[in-house]
């Protein structure tokens, strides 16, 4: 069974042929009664028409059409009323709730200020130590109106403690620290720093335990014991004893964390050239060194030494070898009492894990830092990544229990019972089966002693918690309170926008089921369509406009019913009473003057195509130069061609030119026919009678259509001025002629094959192409190129005031296949013409033979003058030498024929009279160069060469700079590679170029050899104007591979430490630091020079800190 055709189901309904012909009678038949009836007013309005059911789109011919205004049920659209609810709420901005802790329980995150995930992980790392915390909590209120950064930091702590936000601004705190946003840092170094200032800010404190938070918490001790060999008596050095606030291990080849700790603590044997002298012995003796721990904090930081140097690069590198730890650390048998008669420790010193900062990153100069902290309330281990806080469940990287694939932890294991370097676990070693963890990007491991040694808990010592201050809960409680409020004003507006959207869509669901006009009703309204679809798609319409329907008279005319709709009583009721505005066009209101008058033209349109029709003929005769013995007149002929390739329908516009328009003169008469555009032809007295009344009654004004009849005669003021033009035009051919008879050769621009000892003359290159030009402009546009300006002007211009001699180069000399010529230029440079030429030239510009600047090709005498002068001559088409040894370009060596092979040994160059003056010229480009070289947001085009070298065209093509060319805006990639354009300025340094090229290609900085031409582009600190980039240039840069690719372009945007003032600003997190490790040409690294970090003094303030 064959299925049915639905080829045709979904077009609009075909017009009958018949209904055009109907319309034109109806038209014809008001024109000639002036009556109107109703059916005419049915027909000619589209009345008749049905209303239209499941269309696609909105039909424009059918005023009873009103579908598509609003899309079918369950559908939506991407704007407007229509758009999905979520869409909609947009508008409203963010949604303060969604920035609210999910729960009490839950940490609050910190706001990355740009480049501060270093110091927002160490905060977090503190803050969740309920010891530190209380510690802070603990201090007086004057002392946090005194010294800022303790003050802060409180706020801060108070804020994460109870604030209901699901994240703190940080930027108070590190503004107060003097940090900068942009600059990423190392977390070890800050966190050292901010724990010494701590100290020194605690010491204000009047509260004693608040002034050794610090140190109770975080200080240890170690002494550097060396013990002879011979005598077994320590140094006196070794009974000193040194406060560390985190131990710094090795870890490269190294698998755990307890082998770190045996290497760090190991036994070194002081032998040979190392051997140690002992005071006791008086003699160089051998001996032995080590670190023994003397007392252990609290809290017991892990320094990872995940950086080594490569001497071979001069850089730091990444160890990124997984490195195990245990969730719970022995440090008994480490630990050594200085007085050997105590017992070594007189009770267990267990360990358990709290934190683990972790880098993520391939390398040391990029990535970001995170926190894993175990809560030690709830004992939930917690990642902290800025902002965002998630839950971890009971393991540090929660890989046990949700089994997490997430790639930000694909570096992360979990191990139990891991086997150490003997084979056996450390567990084992010890008679226990411990937990065990490791990951490639753990950076610093805190661990919390557990006085009972049996669980994490029993660190907090009873403290369960440390309540917040007094004087910080009113404020904590006014931010609340507004947290609450702003969420529930969002919450309140978001319900009543989402009513009145539901309100709205039932409104025009319902006016337009009512819309359409029940057949047999005689009362209905014309109502715009554009005003009625922006009701039916807009959340907030406006007043009801029916202006753009209405003609001059107030009605609505048929020509607009098209823009117009047919609706209901019913349906205009409701619109007017909600909405206002009209004004109303009910079904009386059609425009009997419209409808009068457009029956008028459409009979008028059917005359003229008649008219027209049988008027053609004629045309084409006067065209064909077919004369008529009947009266005839002028017209133009290239409107007449245009007239007839126009429809018969098309009439004339208003703004269109009489048929005799170009053949009128400035005078008002007939135009000689010899000027330009004046072609005219004879047209019979039926056809011009035709075409003047057509063009008479399109226009007001009757003065630009004159009536030429054939025998009309041409004015004779233009007669005589167009007689002197061809005159001079004339005279202006025949000196042309002349000249280029005489410079035949010198015309046609071919090479001209150079003598040695013969003498020839110089002309500016620029004038000799404006010359060309011309003499060579003939036919009607003889007069259209200017005469170039005096030549004996121009060769006054070249001569130096101060010297007398010349003020431009000639152009250089090529060698190819056995002749000498010269390079042509049609700018710059001075080109070489024979003395006959320029004797014409004399002749012809007037200018004196003595002027003339002579010049001749002579060779070097001697292989001396050869040695002096070789830096002056050009091998490969560079820049020309001096004066006196003007450069030759050798091109085809290969081919060089035999006789002529004395040109490698003495080499000719152009000797000009009066010499080059190579003062002047130098300083002129020494000016030029500092006016190019100065220059702001101008384009340089970087090409990214993949292969051992690159390619000759792109060499060649970046070595020289062309002001006259044109370089595309848009990237391209090409066969070599890719291509982009870069903005940069005069300004900008090679460091903010790399950087761009580093974001734009994913070539890390310390990889890139950048090129201009041959030449390297070296020197991080120099400016582009330094290095001679122009604007236009194309640079071209290689990828080394030396070093590792940095986590940049496809994963994170990466900013550099300084400001870019060429790339657009980002607050992205993952940012670059500069590490130089002596590296020479490297930006010295600043670290925190210049914060409070690094001050030697506390600020103390008498100002009152405590509002945020």
């Amino acid at each position: 069974m064959s299925r049915p055709s639905t080829r045709y189901k979904n077009k609009r309904h075909q017009q009958p042929d018949d209904t055009e012909s109907s319309l034109a009678e109806i038209l014809r038949r008001i024109h000639l009664t002036g009556e109107i009836r109703k059916p005419d007013i049915n027909q000619l309005y589209s009345v008749w028409k049905p209303v239209c059911q499941g269309c696609r789109v909105n039909s424009k011919d059918n005023p009873n059409c009103f579908c598509a205004l609003i899309p079918p049920s369950n559908g939506h659209r991407k704007s407007g009323l229509w758009q999905k609810n979520q869409d909609l709420i947009l508008s409203l901005g963010p949604d303060p709730c969604k920035d609210l802790r999910s729960s009490v329980d839950t940490p609050a995150g910190l706001t990355n200020l740009g480049a501060t995930c270093y110091a927002n992980s160490i905060l977090q790392c503190l803050y969740m130590n309920t010891s530190f915390r209380a510690g802070i909590f603990s201090l007086e209120p004057e002392t946090l109106s005194q010294v800022p950064v303790l003050g802060q930091l409180t706020r801060l702590f108070a804020q994460l403690h109870s604030s209901k936000m699901g994240f703190i601004d940080s930027a108070p705190f590190i503004k107060t620290l003097e940090l900068d946003n942009g600059v990423q840092q190392d977390s070890h170094e800050f966190l050292t720093l901010f724990l010494s200032l701590l100290e020194r800010s605690l010491g204000h404190s009047k509260i004693h335990s608040a002034q050794t938070i610090v140190q109770d918490l975080f200080r240890g001790s170690v002494s550097h014991v060396t013990r002879c060999s011979k005598c077994g008596k320590d140094s006196e050095a070794s009974s000193k004893m040194e406060d560390f606030y985190e131990l710094e291990l090795n870890i490269k080849d190294l698998k755990m964390l307890d082998e770190s700790l045996d290497q760090y603590l190991s036994i070194e044997d002081l032998q040979g050239e190392n051997q140690y002298y002992c005071e006791s012995c008086h003699a160089r003796v051998d001996a032995t060194r080590c670190i023994k721990l003397r007392s252990l904090p609290t809290v017991l930081n892990f320094q990872l030494k995940r950086y080594v140097f490569l001497p071979k690069t001069t850089t730091k590198k990444k160890i990124t070898s997984s490195f195990g730890f245990p969730k719970r650390l022995d440090m008994t048998k480490r630990l050594t009492v200085a007085d050997s008669s105590l017992p070594s420790s007189p009770s267990p010193l267990t360990y358990e894990l709290s934190a683990i900062l972790i880098h993520k990153g391939s390398t040391v100069n990029s990535g970001h830092y995170v926190a894993h902290i175990k809560d030690e309330l709830t004992a939930q281990w917690w990642e902290f990544d800025d902002e965002q806080v998630s839950i971890l469940g009971s393991h540090p990287f929660g890989e046990k229990e949700n089994n997490s694939n997430d790639k930000n932890k694909k570096n992360t294991k979990l191990e139990i019972n891991s086997p150490s370097s003997n084979g056996k676990s450390h567990a084992e070693e010890n008679g226990t089966e411990e937990e065990m963890f490791s990951s490639t990007d753990a950076y610093m491991l805190m661990y919390k002693l557990c006085e009972s040694g049996t669980g994490f808990s029993a660190c907090t010592n009873g403290k369960t918690s440390a309540s917040l201050p007094s004087h910080f809960i009113e404020e904590i409680e006014k931010l609340n309170e507004l947290y609450q409020k702003g969420g529930e004003e969002y919450q309140r507006t978001k319900d009543e926008k989402l009513a009145y959207v539901t309100e709205r869509r039932e409104e025009v669901k319902s006016v337009l089921s009512e819309a359409p006009v029940v057949a047999g009703d005689d009362m209905y309204f014309w109502i715009s369509a554009e005003w009625l679809r922006q009701w039916a798609d807009t959340v907030n319409p406006l007043d009801l406009d029916n202006s753009l329907i209405q003609c001059v008279h107030g009605k609505i005319p048929v020509s607009k019913v098209n823009s117009a709709k047919r609706i209901s009583a019913m349906a205009w009721q409701l619109l007017q009473s909600k909405y206002g505005g009209g004004p109303a066009l009910s079904n009386e209101d059609y425009c009997v003057e419209c409808l009068k008058e457009g029956a008028h033209c459409a009979v008028s349109a059917d005359v003229y195509r008649d008219k027209k029709a049988s008027l053609k003929q004629l045309a084409e005769y006067a065209l064909a130069g077919k004369s008529s013995d009947h009266p005839s007149y002028f017209v133009s002929r290239t409107w007449l061609m245009h007239w007839l390739k126009r429809k018969n329908t098309e009439k004339q516009s208003e703004s269109e030119l009489g048929p005799t328009s170009s053949l009128t003169c400035p005078h008002g008469t007939l135009l000689p026919e010899v000027a330009s555009g004046a072609k005219r032809v004879s047209v019979p007295e039926d056809l011009w009678l035709f075409l003047y009344e057509t063009h008479s009654s399109n226009k007001a004004d009757m003065d630009d259509v004159l009536t030429f009849p054939t025998d009309t005669q041409p004015c004779e003021i233009c007669t005589q001025e167009l007689s002197e033009v061809a005159c001079v035009e004339g005279t202006l051919r025949a000196t042309k002629m002349k000249h280029r008879q005489n410079h035949e050769k010198l015309i046609s621009g071919k090479s001209l094959v150079l003598n040695p000892g013969q003498n020839y003359n110089l002309v500016p290159a620029s004038w000799l192409a404006k010359w060309r030009t011309f003499v060579t402009c003939t036919g009607k546009n003889i007069s259209s190129s200017p005469e170039p300006d005096s030549l004996e002007v121009i060769i006054d211009s070249l001569m130096c005031e101060k010297h007398l001699k010349l003020m431009d180069r000639p152009l250089e000399l090529v060698y190819k296949r056995g002749g000498i010529t010269q390079k042509t230029s049609s700018t710059d440079g001075l080109t070489i013409i024979p003395k006959s030429d320029w004797l014409l030239f004399c002749e012809e510009w007037s200018v004196p033979e003595s002027k003339g600047i002579s010049c001749e090709i002579v060779f070097t005498s001697t292989s001396q003058d050869e040695n002096n002068n070789n830096n002056n001559i050009n091998e490969e088409k560079t820049s020309v030498g001096p004066c006196k040894d003007e450069p030759i370009s050798v091109e085809d060596t290969d081919n060089m024929d035999e006789p002529n092979n004395n040109l490698e040994v003495r080499r000719p160059y152009i000797k000009t009279q009066p010499e080059v003056c190579e003062v002047c010229i130098g300083e002129r480009e020494s000016h030029a160069l500092m006016e190019k070289l100065n220059y702001t947001n101008e384009n340089i085009t970087v090409v990214l060469v993949r292969g051992k070298e690159a390619p000759k065209s792109i060499r060649e093509g970046s070595a020289s700079f062309d002001p006259e060319r044109r370089t595309s805006k848009r990237a391209r990639k090409g066969s070599q590679g890719n291509n982009i354009n870069l903005t940069v300025s005069c300004t900008t340094s090679v460091y903010q170029l790399k950087m761009m090229i580093w974001e734009a290609f994913g070539v890390v900085k310390e990889n890139q050899k950048l090129h201009k031409g041959e030449v390297e582009i070296e020197g991080d600190m120099a400016t582009l104007a330094d290095k001679n980039i122009f604007p236009g240039d194309v640079l071209w840069v290689k990828d080394s591979e030396i070093h590792e690719n940095r986590d940049i372009a496809g994963e994170s945007l990466i900013l550099s430490c300084i400001d870019l003032s060429a790339l657009i600003p980002s607050v992205a997190d993952y940012c670059i630091y500069e590490i130089t490790d002596g590296k020479s040409g490297q930006q010295e690294e600043e670290g925190f020079r210049g914060t409070l970090l690094t001050s030697s003094n506390v600020t103390v303030t008498n100002g009152d800190t405590s509002q945020f």
